[in-house]
């Protein structure tokens, strides 16, 4: 039998008092495990009131990143309508009927308990843990808890914690004062609400030139894990590829670390953005929006990492769909994105290994026969191809011959 905590709420943002109250709760009960789970739409709150679903959830990830014992759960998020505490835990009780679960909350929260939908109920499936509040002593607290789990049939224990006064409400205001929240919530968590601009706050700017730490940090504050190791297999290779062909590594290097950062966006978020921010799309672009974050990222590249070198910045754009006639660093980042170590493509009709050595020979046939291969996919696939994707493919085809007939 596992002894889980679950850490609920809406995480708007998650901030340092969730995270002490849910190691204090792992350590006292022995606990397992914690869940961390976000609720869509929960009763009590204003739903204009808050961030994205996928904001949320990125906040919570990276803020228990590296922690074995906390865990994410997107089971709430998942869910259409009003989130009922008393519906997660009857469903979760019965996909878990062996384990013995406890519910994580804050003094205010058991304090207005009475209030919550269905209360006995929650204590059919759960014990709860509450935080202290600060206008009571541990005595009374304790008391009040038993007296609490009495009144509700259930029980109720006090987590032995020093009372912590940092709310989300708090963190957002400071926000929009733009006073510091440094102390509020972890590093990653404030690096991600900095760079998307939430609750009022202003993208950071910073003139980037080449690959510093502070660029790492943000990256490492928004990529998920599987992304970032992408993303430093791209700016390697990229790197490589320069010195290889003579153009400038720094520019290359810059270039594939921020090449997909826009990808922590959902589909629907980079339309909207690039609505927001008048960028053009295609029509294949607006139903393939897998094909965006190139021209969104760039634009944010700039506007939001103060990158200002227009040969990177093209670089990013174009590294999705390519174009005829492409720059140096064009072809590297392309190149490298497909290229990268841990690619692992079963493209036609060329071999990745091919590829890889014919892109280091000559980028230009590398290049042709990366474009073969994608354009042959897509067709076989029957997915709609990007005029823009065709326009390389031609005009690459047509250099190929011709470089093949002048031999």
């Amino acid at each position: 039998m596992k002894k889980i905590g679950i850490m609920g709420g809406t995480f708007n943002p998650i901030h340092n008092a969730h995270l002490k109250m849910a190691q204090a709760a792992y350590e006292q009960y022995h606990l397992d495990e914690v869940w961390f789970m976000p609720s869509k739409n929960p009763p009590h709150k204003e739903k204009k009131e808050l961030v994205s679903d996928e904001h949320r959830r990125r906040m919570v990830e990276k803020a228990i990143e590296g922690i074995s014992y906390f865990q994410f759960s997107d089971r709430e998020l998942k869910r259409e309508g009003i989130t009922y505490t008393s519906h997660t835990l009857k469903e979760i009780h019965a996909e878990y009927p062996d384990d013995k679960f406890f519910f994580i909350l804050g003094g205010d929260s058991l304090i207005d308990f009475g209030s919550w939908y269905k209360p006995k109920k929650i204590l059919k499936y759960c014990e709860l843990l509450a935080a202290p509040r600060g206008d009571m002593t541990e005595q009374e607290w304790q008391a009040f808890c038993q007296k609490q789990g009495k009144e509700f049939n259930g029980k109720i224990s006090p987590i032995c914690m020093e009372h912590i006064t940092i709310s989300s409400r708090q963190i957002r205001s400071r926000l929009e004062q733009k006073l510091s929240i440094l102390t509020f919530c972890p590093e990653k968590v404030c690096r991600y609400i900095s760079l998307h601009g939430l609750y009022g706050s202003e993208p950071p700017q910073n003139k980037k030139k080449a690959v510093d730490r502070e660029l790492l940090e943000n990256l490492f504050a928004t990529l998920r894990p599987g992304r970032t190791i992408h993303t430093f297999g791209v700016a390697y290779t990229a790197a490589a590829l320069a010195s290889c062909h003579g153009a400038e590594g720094k520019k290359a290097e810059l270039a594939g670390m921020l090449h997909d950062h826009a990808k922590y966006y959902t589909g629907e978020e980079m339309l909207a953005l690039c609505n927001k921010y008048k960028i053009e799309l295609t029509p294949v672009e607006k139903i393939n929006t897998a094909l965006i974050h190139g021209k969104l990222g760039a634009y944010l590249a700039k506007e939001r990492y103060g990158v200002t070198d227009e040969e990177v910045l093209s670089a990013i754009r174009y590294h999705t769909t390519g174009r005829p006639d492409m720059t140096l660093l064009e072809k590297i980042l392309y190149v490298a994105d497909y290229i990268e170590p841990r690619r692992q493509i079963d493209g036609e009709p060329y071999s990745l290994d091919m590829i890889r050595r014919e892109c280091f020979r000559n980028i230009d046939s590398g290049l042709f026969m990366i474009l073969t291969n994608t354009v042959t996919y897509l067709k076989t696939t029957n997915k709609e191809i990007d005029e823009m994707s065709i326009q390389t493919y031609e005009y690459y085809k047509k250099k190929h011959e011709e470089r093949r007939d002048s031999i």
